[in-house]
């Protein structure tokens, strides 16, 4: 019926995809594409410097189980919490942990095997999270099956989820969402590397948080696409939907600041 369906758009997966994509097109021959994404309260508060605006069930979602990436150009599982790293960027935003979580690059891994040696997605998040969420899972926090309580089933992520959700729940903060994205590879038979980032911040005119903007406008981009034609009929994974230049030309004209940097040795 030339009805064309894309999965999993949005802010990640999704954008973040788009991303990797279009940093593979300023390297010539691409070999490793790692991606760094989250979003985050502007004004984090303690104990938990965190702010959730979408489901917690989302959340501690990715928080479990394993992320498959490529790795030697396999895909490979990896756990969620490891891969632990710090990362850099600009005032106010400052120092961030990255750690690995599930689901975040969809089927990339599949797509690119064989054509990329590592690919990966880990979440940015202010320092101390890892710490604090890790020890919950070690717990058995994010467990799913029932555990006995007082002769009662009792699963543990409901438990979890009923203590954090006034704790970290908030749907109209203000929000900054930061992505990174770094591609390695050969151009002209030398070692070259692009970077592309992305800051976005809860919009004061339209009340938009940030995360709002990211995952609306990937997602309306695709659909307006789809609609003109321009992805091909069926079900089409983001990665290959459309290029990644047209989404960021087009999130570029929608007054996102994308900054790339490309360096050839």
């Amino acid at each position: 019926a030339g009805v064309s369906v894309v999965p999993d758009c949005g802010m990640g997966p999704g954008l973040n995809i788009s991303l990797g994509t279009y940093v593979m097109s300023l390297v010539e021959e691409p070999k490793e594409v790692l991606i760094w994404d989250g979003g985050l309260p502007q004004n984090p508060q303690p104990p938990w410097n965190y702010a959730c605006a979408f489901a917690l069930g989302g959340l501690t979602n990715e928080y479990d189980g394993d992320a498959y990436f490529l790795r030697d150009g396999r895909v490979t599982p990896v756990p969620c919490f490891s891969g632990y790293e710090v990362l850099e960027f600009p005032e106010p935003i400052g120092r961030l942990e990255a750690f690995v979580t599930s689901g975040g690059l969809s089927t990339a891994p599949w797509t690119f095997e064989g054509k990329l040696v590592r690919l990966e997605n880990k979440t940015l998040r202010y320092p101390g999270h890892v710490a604090q969420f890790k020890a919950f899972s070690d717990l058995g926090l994010l467990g799913l099956e029932p555990i006995n309580v007082g002769g009662q089933p009792v699963v543990p992520r409901d438990v979890f989820h009923a203590l954090l959700t006034p704790q970290i729940q908030c749907e109209d903060f203000k929000d900054v969402c930061v992505m990174r994205v770094k591609g390695t590879g050969l151009t002209k038979g030398r070692p070259a590397e692009a970077v592309v980032e992305l800051v976005d911040r809860y919009d004061e005119r339209t009340g938009f948080t940030a995360m709002q903007r990211l995952t609306g406008w990937h997602a309306s981009i695709m659909l307006i696409a789809a609609v003109n034609r321009q992805v091909r009929p069926g079900v089409v994974s983001v990665e290959q939907a459309l290029p990644g230049k047209t989404i960021v030309d087009e999130s570029r004209r929608r007054g996102f600041t994308i900054e790339e940097r490309v360096h050839v040795q």
